[in-house]
C-alpha cells in the first residue's frame, strides 16, 4: 500500500509540474515571446551564456566566437557540448596532436575539429548517451559528432601518399586534395550501462587505455577523456565538463599510418587502397573554400564491406581487384554486422572493429624465421607477394567486432578457419582507439591458417586458380583450413580441369565435357561445354557456355571428390572422399611421378591420374596436397547392374537381381542416371558380395535356393488357398 501511495503522489507531482509549465508557455506565447531569439529566464542560461559567464571557459568561448557559433549556442535548440576548462587547455597546449603551443597557433581547421568534434547535434544527459533510438538502453558506444566532411580536408604531398601503384600518377603530378573519408567522424563514449550490457569489465576498460587509468563504477568517458562533471543543464542542451580537452579520433587506417612501430604493416595494408575522384566532394570543397580545384579525391580501401555496407571490388579504373580487406579501415562509420533489422546509424552506435597490427619487429621475425618464411622463400620480398596472398594475412588480423574482442572475450576470437586464434594479453603491447575501432599492437604475428593448410598451393600458384576460385566460391576453406583435421587434397591444375566429364550428362543421349577457364581480368571462372565420346575419348563440338550456377555446382563436385579426410600414404589402396565416393591410390610411398590416383570412372576404364608434385603441409599444417596435371578424379558411369552384365561369371546372380524388382531407372532434372540402379541403395554406401555362377547352381541343386518361377508358383498357391 505504501508503494502505491508513493507512486500516486509522484504522478500528482508530475502532473502539477506539467500544468505549471503549460501555464508559463501560454503566458509567454500570449506576450509574443520569440523562442528563436532568446529563452525564457526560467529555463536557465544558454550554453554560450553559461560558458561566457562562468569565467573558467575562456578558450572555449574564443573558439565559439572565432567560428561565429555564438548565435547557435546562445539560442534555444538542442546541443550537447563536452567542454574543458582553461586549466585543461593550458595543459593541452603543452602537448597535443596538432603541435600547437598556444591558442594563436591553432589553424581554422583545427579550431573546427576541437569545437565541433566535441559537440553532438542533440541534447543528451550522460545516462542517455548509452541508449540507441527506440530507446534501447545500454547498447550505444558511438555517436556522430557535429563535424562536417569539410572541416578538415588534407592536401597530400607526394611523399605523404601511399606507396602502392594506384597512387603513382598523382605522385608525379604534385599535391593532391584527398579526403580521408566521406562520412562524419563519430565520438566514442563508454558509459556504465553500455559496459554492463556488453559485458565489458573495468579490467577490460583499463586494458584498452594501456592500464593508465583505473575505472570505477559510474565513470564515463568520451574519446578516452573522463567526464568530471555531468549534466550541466542549459536552456538549449547539456554541458559536460571534461577532465582534459578532447580531440577527434582518427580512423583505423590513419591511426595505423601515424604509428612508427607499425610502418611495415601499414605499407602492406595500403597495397589495397586507391584515390577515388568524387564530384560531390569537389563541388563542396570549392564552394566552401572559394577555390577552383579540378579534382577532390577520397582515399578508400578495396574491401568486402565499405561505405554504406557495400563492397568495393574495383579500382578507380574499374578493374576487378585481386584482394579485398574484410572491411574498410578508412571508413569512419564502419559498423559490425548487418544493418538489416535496424538503420545503419543505429548499427554504427552499437559496435566498431579491431585490427591486430604486428610491430615491424614482429613482422620481420615472422618473415625471416617464422611461418612467413614460406612467403620469403617463394617471393623474395614483401612487395612481390601477390595481393590475393597478402590479403589473407591482413584479414586474419581484422576483427569485425570490438565488443567481442576485449580481453575477457579473447577466447571467442576465431581465425580464418573458425578455430580459436589464441590471442593473449601478453602478446599485445599497446592499444590505440580510433573513431571506427581499436588497434592492438602485437609482438607476434597471427598467421592465417591458409598459409599452412592443404589449400595453400592453390593460393600461391596461378596454374591452380580454377580450384582456388572454387574453394572461395563454395567456402570450402572453412574445411580445408581447419588445423584440427588431417587432409589429403588432390588438386587438378588448370590443364587438368579442361577434361572434366560432366556426371550430370551420364543419363543423357550423349556425354558432355566441361572445360574450366580462369578469367584473369574479371577474377572469375567460366566453363565451355563440349560433346564427348567416352569410347574413343574424342572431344566433339563446343555446344554452349555453362551457367554460373553450373560452374559453381561442378566445382563443388570436384572439391568433394578430391578431398580425403586422413592420410592416403598409410599403406591402404582404397579411400573414401568427402563426397562419399571411393578412389584408388597406388604407389603412394614412391612419391611424385610414380604415385597415381583413380576415381571409379578411371578404374572402370583402366586408366589413372598421375601425381606430378606433392606439397607437404603436415609439419605445421594439416596434411598433403597432391597435384594432378592430366585430368581430375571422376566418378563412374557404371551401375551395379552394368558391372554384373559385363561379367558372364556373375550372370546367375544378375538373373536373381532382375527378378527381385530392386532395379529401377530414374531420370529427372536434378539427377541423371546413366543406367539401372538398386533402389535400396539410394545415397548410402553398400558393398555387394557377388556369388559365382557355380555357387548359385550348387544351392539350387541342394534345394536351398528356389528359382523365381518356383517363388511365383508358391505365392500363387498361397493366394488360391486364401
Amino acid at each position: 500500500m505504501t508503494v502505491k501511495i508513493f507512486h500516486s503522489f509522484r504522478r500528482l507531482q508530475n502532473a502539477t509540474m506539467w500544468l505549471t509549465l503549460l501555464f508559463f508557455v501560454v503566458l509567454t506565447g500570449c506576450s509574443g515571446y520569440d523562442l528563436d531569439e532568446r529563452s525564457p529566464a526560467w529555463l536557465g542560461e544558454s550554453i554560450y551564456d553559461y560558458l561566457a559567464h562562468d569565467g573558467h571557459y575562456n578558450y572555449t568561448v574564443r573558439l565559439i566566437q572565432d567560428l561565429n557559433y555564438q548565435d547557435v549556442l546562445g539560442r534555444t535548440g538542442s546541443k550537447t557540448l563536452f567542454v574543458a576548462d582553461d586549466d585543461a587547455w593550458d595543459r593541452f597546449f603543452k602537448n597535443n596532436v596538432f603541435g600547437a603551443h598556444s591558442y594563436e597557433q591553432l589553424s581554422l581547421s583545427q579550431k573546427k575539429m576541437l569545437l565541433f568534434g566535441s559537440m553532438i547535434n542533440n541534447s543528451f544527459q550522460v545516462g542517455n548517451l548509452s541508449s540507441t533510438e527506440g530507446p534501447t538502453e545500454g547498447d550505444c558506444m558511438r555517436r556522430l559528432s557535429s563535424q562536417t566532411l569539410y572541416d578538415s580536408v588534407p592536401v597530400l604531398a607526394p611523399s605523404q601518399m601511399p606507396t602502392s601503384h594506384y597512387w603513382d600518377r598523382y605522385r608525379k603530378q604534385g599535391n593532391l586534395v584527398c579526403m580521408e573519408d566521406m562520412s562524419t567522424v563519430p565520438m566514442v563514449h563508454f558509459i556504465e550501462a553500455f559496459l554492463n550490457n556488453s559485458k565489458i569489465t573495468n579490467d577490460d576498460y583499463n586494458f584498452l587505455y594501456n592500464n593508465t587509468v583505473s575505472r570505477q563504477a559510474g565513470d564515463a568517458s568520451v574519446n578516452g577523456v573522463k567526464i568530471e562533471e555531468q549534466n550541466i543543464k542549459c536552456s538549449n542542451g547539456f554541458v559536460h565538463k571534461m577532465a582534459e580537452v578532447i580531440t577527434p579520433l582518427p580512423n583505423l587506417a590513419e591511426l595505423i599510418r601515424s604509428k612508427s612501430q607499425c610502418s611495415l604493416f601499414n605499407h602492406l595494408m595500403e597495397h589495397f587502397c586507391a584515390p577515388y575522384y568524387n564530384r560531390e566532394a569537389t563541388e563542396g570543397y570549392n564552394r566552401l573554400y572559394g577555390t577552383s580545384v579540378d579534382s577532390v579525391f577520397q582515399k578508400r580501401f578495396f574491401s568486402k564491406k565499405s561505405q554504406g555496407g557495400e563492397e568495393l571490388n574495383r579500382t578507380p579504373d574499374n578493374e576487378v581487384v585481386s584482394g579485398q580487406l574484410k572491411f574498410d579501415p578508412e571508413w569512419n562509420s564502419y559498423y559490425s554486422g548487418a544493418a538489416q533489422s535496424t538503420s545503419a546509424a543505429v548499427a554504427l552506435e552499437k559496435d566498431m572493429g579491431v585490427i591486430m597490427v604486428p610491430s615491424d619487429q614482429a613482422l620481420t621475425e615472422y618473415w625471416e624465421r617464422g611461418a612467413g618464411r614460406v612467403l620469403k622463400d617463394r617471393y623474395g620480398t614483401w612487395d612481390n607477394v601477390p595481393d590475393n596472398v597478402l590479403v589473407e594475412l591482413i584479414n586474419n588480423n581484422m576483427l569485425s567486432s570490438f565488443v567481442g574482442s576485449v580481453p575477457s572475450k579473447f577466447s571467442n576470437i576465431l581465425n580464418d578457419a573458425n578455430d580459436e586464434m589464441g590471442v593473449t594479453r601478453d602478446a599485445i603491447d599497446s592499444v590505440w582507439l580510433g573513431c571506427n575501432g581499436a588497434v592492438y599492437l602485437t609482438n607476434r604475428v597471427y598467421s592465417p591458417t591458409a598459409y599452412v593448410s592443404v589449400s595453400f598451393p592453390t593460393l600461391v600458384n596461378d596454374n591452380m586458380s580454377v580450384v582456388h576460385w572454387g574453394i572461395e566460391d563454395r567456402q570450402y576453406n572453412v574445411y580445408l583450413n581447419s588445423l584440427n583435421s588431417r587432409f589429403s587434397f588432390f588438386v587438378p591444375n588448370n590443364e587438368a580441369v579442361l577434361n572434366y566429364v560432366d556426371p550430370v550428362s551420364y543419363g543423357k543421349p550423349s556425354l558432355q565435357l566441361f572445360r574450366f577457364h580462369y578469367n584473369t581480368r574479371l577474377k572469375t571462372v567460366w566453363a565451355s561445354v563440349w560433346n564427348y565420346d567416352a569410347e574413343t575419348g574424342t572431344v566433339g563440338d563446343s555446344i554452349r557456355e555453362a551457367s554460373t550456377a553450373e560452374v559453381s555446382n561442378r566445382l563443388l563436385d570436384i572439391l568433394r571428390t578430391h578431398v580425403v579426410v586422413g592420410n592416403v600414404e598409410d599403406g591402404n589402396t582404397y579411400y573414401r572422399t568427402m563426397g562419399g565416393t571411393e578412389i584408388r591410390v597406388d604407389h603412394a610411398r614412391q612419391g611424385a611421378g610414380a604415385m597415381t590416383v583413380a576415381g571409379s570412372l578411371q578404374v572402370n576404364e583402366g586408366r589413372t591420374a598421375r601425381v606430378s608434385y606433392i606439397y607437404d603441409q603436415s609439419a605445421m599444417g594439416n596434411g598433403k596436397t597432391y597435384i594432378l596435371n592430366d585430368e581430375p578424379i571422376m566418378t563412374t558411369r557404371h551401375t551395379v547392374r552394368d558391372i554384373l552384365a559385363a561379367h558372364s561369371e556373375y550372370s546367375k546372380f544378375l538373373e536373381l537381381m532382375d527378378g527381385s524388382g530392386l532395379f529401377e531407372t530414374i531420370h529427372n532434372n536434378k539427377y541423371a542416371c546413366g543406367g539401372t540402379n538398386i533402389s535400396l541403395f539410394n545415397t548410402y554406401h553398400y558393398t555387394v558380395y557377388v556369388p559365382t555362377n557355380e555357387s548359385i547352381e550348387k544351392l539350387k541343386k541342394q534345394g536351398k535356393l528356389p528359382t523365381w518361377t518356383q517363388v511365383d508358383n508358391e505365392e500363387g498357391t498361397r493366394r488360391t488357398k486364401d
